[in-house]
């Protein structure tokens, strides 16, 4: 077993995650068929995207926004 808990559980952390909704806790942006989608714990940002790199850059963004307001 290694030291990170993602790379150990990554299932039981996301379940985790989504049970504290409400807050910018975690991002994520999994593979479905032929594209991504990406969505944050907080409940109020989802989308699909072409690209894993596309997913991550609109999940820092999100991140970023919510850290300024």
């Amino acid at each position: 077993m290694s030291d990170s808990v993602l790379y150990d559980l990554p299932g039981e952390f996301v379940s985790s995650m989504a049970e504290a909704s409400g807050y910018c806790d975690a991002q994520a942006v999994l593979p479905t068929e032929d594209h991504y989608i990406a969505f944050c714990t907080c409940g109020r940002w989802h989308t699909t995207v072409s690209t894993r790199d596309e997913g991550l850059t609109l999940a820092r963004a999100h991140t970023a926004e919510t850290e300024a307001q």
